[in-house]
């Protein structure tokens, strides 16, 4: 992970010439367009999905599995919102906002989520302004 993929370039120095983790950040690998970004995700039936979850993609690699497209970093039952919400890991994260993914749990279950902002409530800050 670098700070980009956890939208939180904002971070880095513009300032310095050179700074820990720079060369890193630079490698093609690190500024793929095809890397995975953290969102926030809302499951549609407002279960929980489990931490670790991967969503499947279209297709299957060559050792037969089927392809991934992100996986569930974190997940919890929100009294406040009544729904299960997570932070994950997903390919073209911030530019899909709004797209439903699958993620295939025990038995052939399959839950799924709705691909949002990682701030699930009171993004603006209102209510602890009041």
């Amino acid at each position: 992970m670098i700070p980009q993929d956890l939208n939180l370039g904002w971070a880095i120095s513009k300032k310095k010439a050179d700074y820990l983790g720079k060369r890193a950040q630079e490698r093609s690998y690190m500024v793929s367009p095809d890397r995975w970004k953290l969102v926030g995700l809302e499951t549609l039936d407002g279960s929980v999905i489990p931490d670790g979850t991967y969503a499947v993609a279209e297709g299957h690699n060559a050792n037969g599995q089927r392809n991934t497209q992100g996986r569930v970093t974190s997940t919890y039952f929100s009294p406040t919102l009544g729904k299960g919400i997570a932070m994950g890991l997903v390919r073209h994260g911030p530019d899909r906002i709004g797209e439903v993914l699958d993620f295939p749990v025990d038995a052939g279950k399959v839950v799924r989520a709705r691909i949002v902002d990682p701030v699930f409530y009171d993004k603006d800050g209102e209510k602890q302004n009041v």
